[in-house]
């Protein structure tokens, strides 16, 4: 499924990837006055959220890449791309923002090896082996109306932030959100979408990555959006549900998903 040298290497990244991020997220939570110099107060309780979640992901991906070398196996690899993804994302929004603090080398580090990965995983399955796999059709329609929802509802909530701030040549507080969602992960979720929709093998592979890739990232967004009144912040209520919603949903189809992949023989 794999090819075994581009697999390896992919894997050997997320070790060094997972070991950066631990250090950059445990430094982060032990020091959180690194972020005060340098961000927006709005911006700190994602921060804060973000590197909780770090953890446990930098710790998970570490472990899965370190078995991934002893024994390869497709599964465990689409998890690991997943959370590549995460620390991609997670990392890119801490590059773009210009959270120029002591660790801003160490963002930059996590960000190309996320970038790297995703690239070098994403490339390494064989195409003979894609072909192969297998979802049933009703999840495969429910995982692409699923990314197509999420798509139209971020979309729209981004723009109507995007657009009046361009009018007024105003940039957001949150405009790496928008630069990595608008031109990254939005459209990566429509191809995703269309490819299951269509029937078309690589999306068998894309949706388990968007899938973790998803909930765990909003995972952090939840979390964020939860501990605000600790910063003195508004609690969005109505931001808050969607977000609990599309995690539930991420693992909900993400089991089924899992259960359900197969390859041909």
């Amino acid at each position: 499924m794999v090819d075994p040298g581009k697999g390896r290497l992919t894997a050997i990244l997320m070790i060094i990837m997972s070991a950066l991020a631990l250090g950059a997220a445990l430094s982060g939570l032990a020091y959180p006055q690194i972020y005060g110099d340098t961000l927006n107060k709005g911006l700190l309780p994602g921060t804060f959220a973000q590197d909780v979640i770090s953890v446990p992901a930098a710790l998970i991906l570490a472990f899965m890449s370190i078995r991934f070398l002893k024994r390869q196996r497709f599964k465990s690899f689409i998890i690991m791309l997943g959370l590549s993804a995460y620390f991609f994302y997670a990392y890119g929004l801490f590059t773009i923002s210009g959270n120029y603090n002591q660790l801003y080398p160490l963002y930059l580090l996590i960000f190309a090896l996320g970038v790297y990965s995703l690239i070098l995983g994403l490339t390494s399955f064989k195409a003979a082996a894609v072909v192969q796999t297998q979802l049933p059709a009703w999840l495969r329609r429910a995982l692409a109306a699923f990314f197509v929802l999420i798509v139209v509802v971020f979309v729209s909530l981004w723009l109507a932030i995007l657009l009046p701030a361009s009018a007024a040549t105003v940039q957001p507080d949150a405009y790496a959100v928008l630069v990595l969602d608008l031109a990254v992960v939005m459209p990566a979720l429509a191809i995703t979408a269309y490819m299951l929709w269509f029937s078309i093998p690589f999306g068998n592979v894309l949706a388990g990555v968007a899938l973790l890739k998803s909930m765990t990232l909003i995972l952090s967004v939840a979390l964020g959006t939860a501990v605000a009144p600790l910063y003195g912040l508004p609690l969005d209520y109505p931001m808050l549900g969607i977000y609990c919603l599309v995690v539930l949903f991420s693992l909900f189809l993400g089991t089924f998903y899992m259960l359900n992949l197969i390859r041909k023989c």
